[in-house]
């Protein structure tokens, strides 16, 4: 798998917002998206961490942490988009949060 991604096209983005922050790697017709890493922050205790397929939630994640609202997490095995589909990453907050992705799309 490893060497098939390194193949592909690197993607990365990022977003700010005030209640959503979302990356959206956009559709490509007859393209991958394979989502390697995320790393998020939010200032609201209980945020939720979602990734899409299109519009289905392919994995998801309440950040717990009552201090420091980030989490981080690198994907052993890449999750993989539907092909031709947008793949997108968010998280909520109440006044600030962040997303950032990264990934390859082949």
């Amino acid at each position: 798998m490893l060497n098939k991604l390194q193949r592909g096209d690197p993607q990365q983005g990022t977003h700010t917002h005030g209640t959503l922050a979302k990356v959206t790697f956009a559709a490509v017709s007859g393209k991958t998206h394979y989502l390697t890493d995320v790393a998020v922050s939010s200032d609201k205790a209980g945020a939720i961490l979602l990734v899409k397929d299109g519009t289905t939630v392919i994995w998801q994640l309440q950040i717990q942490t009552t201090e420091a609202l980030f989490h981080s997490h690198k994907f052993s095995i890449p999750l993989k988009a539907t092909k031709g589909a947008l793949l997108s990453v968010e998280v909520d907050g109440t006044s600030a949060c962040k997303a950032n992705a990264s990934g390859v799309v082949l």
